[in-house]
């Protein structure tokens, strides 16, 4: 009976170093979803960006994400969370015309709360919800709005003017409260305000990206303050890329349509064009050979790649810019030297994927994914129900630490910048807490180790001297 109690201390210290090498996740993971707007896939090495090659190395890097078209910041941001293209989802551009409801939608007036357009979809917070947890949003694009009757749990009413300082406090009172959330969503607006004032290659985006990589260390450091770090699955994406424009490439409307036969619903560079009555021949007719820098579809002969055919709120006719080219109704109107909305396919379209926590792997680079494949994976770690989807999850599933092909290799960038946090830091941050863990385990293991096999010996002790006694008996005689 001694023995068998002397075992339980013995049990309980190894089960203590086997949980220090291996912390399991709870089923109900924790996620935070992070999109930085217009953050172009090589922007991570336009200038050195140490704290998102941190997030790289302790983590994983998808190279190529290729989101949907048309590649703007609403469409792609619903995408994110629905998974769905968006002649699926609704939110088909920034500016938009439903004829059914005989109602508009402009990004550029804010005119963007009616419920009426975000309900083709559910979001995943809604889902979430549904499933019994709690939701937080920080300025994500359309969490302020009424969906299917349901808001985020907590959510911020969309005011640029907040810093991401406050942003991120929020987020993490979320997280930490006495009912927190399992899902957090954070949108900032940077690079892409500033990607479509100087262009994505002039050399004053350099200080931007960089301000962009502190911001990101600024969130590491508080989620570690607040012991999140260890336990929360932190994912970093964007909803588009950037590519640079110039006043020598622009196609005017005016040169080739009257202004009077159409309304121009969406601009540059997917022009969105609803022909007045009687007006669709003229109209078409007029633009199809137009400029030879910008392609014309009618609404049915849309490439089917796109998936943008089939959905009332695309406009009859669009005309689409190549790479760099700019679609204004005259030269009077605002100029950008940075665009994005073109076609898909085209790489400075294509925004970055970073992933870090505990049900991803360590330094693993992935080719390409498909960026309507991150909503099944947020449903897989928060362990809830997909809703119909244009996803894969067996597209995504290789990042998760649970799956071990053969890992490629990563060289992590050691440029440091100016006013950053270091993060070899953050590695000896990680590693006292690991290792103290790995000695106490160890020296717990040992001791009732020797314990252990100090009292077996006695306990035999007593047998052995009896079995001494038994042999040196004659034996009985037949």
């Amino acid at each position: 009976m001694t023995s068998k109690c002397l075992l339980v201390p013995f049990v309980l210290a190894a089960l203590t170093l086997s949980t220090t090498f291996s912390l399991q996740p709870d089923q109900q993971q924790k996620v935070l979803l992070v999109s930085f707007d217009g953050f172009r896939w090589d922007y991570l090495y336009k200038v050195p960006t140490p704290h998102f090659h941190y997030v790289m190395k302790h983590g994983v890097h998808v190279k190529q994400v290729t989101n949907i078209f048309i590649t703007k910041t609403y469409p792609n941001h619903y995408t994110l969370v629905t998974g769905l293209f968006a002649e699926s989802h609704g939110i088909v551009a920034n500016d938009m015309f439903d004829p059914i409801l005989n109602k508009s939608f402009s990004l550029d007036h804010m005119n963007i709360y009616d419920s009426d357009f975000w309900e083709e979809a559910t979001p995943i917070w809604i889902t979430n919800q549904r499933a019994g947890h709690a939701s937080g949003a920080a300025m994500w694009p359309g969490a302020d709005v009424r969906i299917h009757k349901s808001f985020p749990t907590h959510y911020m009413p969309y005011n640029e003017s907040v810093s991401f300082e406050d942003r991120v406090a929020k987020i993490i009172e979320w997280f930490t409260s006495k009912e927190p959330i399992n899902l957090g969503l954070l949108y900032w607006e940077d690079p892409d305000d500033m990607g479509h004032h100087l262009g994505p290659e002039s050399p004053l985006m350099g200080p931007v990206i960089s301000d962009i990589d502190n911001k990101l260390g600024y969130l590491i450091q508080r989620l570690k303050k607040a012991k999140l770090w260890n336990n929360l699955n932190l994912i970093i994406t964007s909803d588009h890329g950037m590519t640079q424009c110039s006043e020598e490439r622009v196609i005017e409307l005016d040169q080739y349509l009257d202004k009077d036969h159409y309304t121009l619903i969406d601009q540059s560079p997917v022009a969105a064009i609803l022909p007045k009555e009687g007006k669709f021949d003229e109209v078409y007719e007029a633009l199809a050979h137009a400029h030879p820098n910008l392609t014309v579809y009618k609404k049915e002969e849309i490439p089917g790649r796109w998936h943008y055919r089939y959905n009332s709120r695309i406009q009859p006719i669009i005309a689409v810019a190549d790479k760099g080219w700019y679609i204004l109704q005259n030269k009077s109107e605002d100029f950008m030297l940075g665009n994005h909305g073109y076609d898909n396919a085209l790489a400075e379209m294509h925004p970055i994927f970073l992933a870090q926590g505990p049900a991803f792997r360590k330094n693993f680079t992935k080719e390409a994914m498909n960026s309507t494949d991150l909503y099944p994976l947020l449903c897989h770690l928060l362990n809830i129900t997909t809703m119909p989807h244009n996803g894969s999850f067996r597209n995504v599933q290789d990042l998760l630490s649970s799956v071990t092909p053969s890992q490629i290799p990563y060289t992590q960038s050691t440029t440091l910048l100016l006013g950053s946090v270091r993060p070899e830091e953050y590695e000896q941050e990680e590693a006292y807490p690991y290792f103290i863990g790995v000695a106490l385990g160890s020296i717990i293991v040992l001791v009732f180790s020797v314990i252990f096999i100090k009292h077996l010996i006695r306990s035999q002790i007593p047998a052995l001297q009896d079995m001494q006694a038994e042999i040196s008996q004659p034996l009985l005689q037949a």
